[in-house]
């Protein structure tokens, strides 16, 4: 059967290459697994759509992968763009250290989760094989490995299909999504209109080129369970494609050809706590004790402005003004008003939350001045 055009023959040289590469480093035990298929067998573990929740996927993914590292995010959510009929889930990886690596989190969609970050383990493991490299954890220092894009994206895409993710990544890297829209030209009109999104960082086609690849050198006339529609049919066609080729493919990936892959370990469901995103830290401020004195002397002044027109006397407006405005001055400062001092929102007399910046206010002060000390004293004692 003659041979898909994309990705080209040089393009799928380069993708064995690399795939070879990764045998030699980490051996063929990974690429000859069978490929982790979306659902409850392989993930156990409770699902939420917070920082947690993120956490605790990747964390399942790791476990998949054989990657021993704790799993740390950054949360950096800022909503999806207004611009994007339906916004895709972002999550990167920044950094691998010995035994944590760190992604940061930018927005959480309703598309692939688990697809989207199969190709960002791929990326942690890739780094941390990068080619004609030693192990950079047998340094007298350990460092901390920042992720190349130039270097690490795109074989750590390859990368999950080597861990036994692939599936999951080729199932992200193409995603049609239907959207219910309203229609400019009748807005009490609403249709279905269909969403492509793509995930990760190697073409779909290079993706459904290598799952077939590993589907041969296993041995198998079938793509594997768990790809969606157009990316089995991909699939389909390149394992019709290599078939009788998988002596040469295990050579061209250095694999033996008595080697066979085991059985995936059954998941367990981790024991984990909530998956309610964090409440942020409130900022401190204090209940600042202001007084009501600029504007018992405004309305003192137009009192005694009042008075003065009334009388009709240029020997007593002059003291008219003056006392009023004393008298409207000190009433005034008499009036307590309690203020945030974060935003100098006025608050109760008992408020422990200002309204309006939701700062915690932890105590009171009678001047601005005041505020730095008050603020060392509540993180000598830690109450106020």
């Amino acid at each position: 059967m003659a041979e898909p055009g994309a990705p080209d023959s040089e393009t799928r040289e380069h993708l064995l290459d690399v795939l070879a590469e990764l045998v030699a480093r980490g051996g063929a035990a990974p690429l000859l697994l069978p490929p982790v298929a979306p659902g409850d067998a392989a993930f156990p573990d409770r699902w939420a759509p917070t920082r947690p929740g993120v956490a605790l996927l990747l964390r399942r993914l790791a476990w998949h992968a054989g990657l021993e590292r704790e799993i740390e995010i950054e949360d950096r959510r800022a909503g999806a763009k207004q611009t994007e009929r339906k916004p895709a889930t972002s999550v990167e990886l920044i950094e691998v250290r010995e035994k944590l690596a760190l992604f940061v989190l930018h927005y959480i969609g309703e598309d692939d989760v688990v697809g989207t970050l199969a190709h960002e383990i791929g990326v942690a493991y890739a780094a941390l094989h990068r080619p004609d490299e030693a192990d950079p954890f047998r340094k007298p220092v350990a460092p901390i490995i920042s992720i190349d894009p130039d270097l690490d994206l795109e074989r750590g895409s390859i990368a999950a299909v080597y861990l036994g993710l692939g599936v999951l990544a080729a199932n992200a890297a193409r995603q049609q999504h239907s959207v219910l829209e309203r229609q400019s030209f009748n807005p009490l009109f609403v249709a279905s209109v269909g969403v492509k999104l793509e995930a990760g960082h190697l073409q779909p086609e290079a993706l459904a080129f290598l799952v077939a690849v590993q589907a041969v050198v296993r041995g198998e006339a079938e793509p594997p369970p768990g790809l969606v529609t157009a990316q089995r049919h991909d699939v389909a066609v390149w394992i019709d494609a290599l078939r009788g080729r998988a002596r040469e493919l295990r050579a061209r990936l250095g694999i033996a050809d008595d080697a066979r892959g085991g059985a995936r370990p059954k998941p367990e469901p981790f024991e984990v706590g909530s998956l309610e995103d964090e409440e942020p830290a409130r900022p401190n401020a204090f209940r600042w004790q202001t007084h009501r004195g600029g504007v018992g002397l405004i309305a003192g002044t137009l009192l005694g402005a009042g008075m003065s027109v009334a009388l009709a006397s240029r020997t007593v407006a002059p003291i008219a003004l003056f006392g009023g405005a004393l008298v409207g001055h000190v009433a005034g400062r008499r009036v307590r008003v309690p203020r945030c001092s974060a935003c100098a929102t006025i608050c109760t007399t008992d408020a422990v939350v200002c309204k309006k910046c939701g700062a915690a206010l932890r105590g009171d002060i009678t001047s601005l001045s005041e505020r730095l000390d008050a603020e060392e004293k509540l993180g000598s004692d830690g109450s106020k």
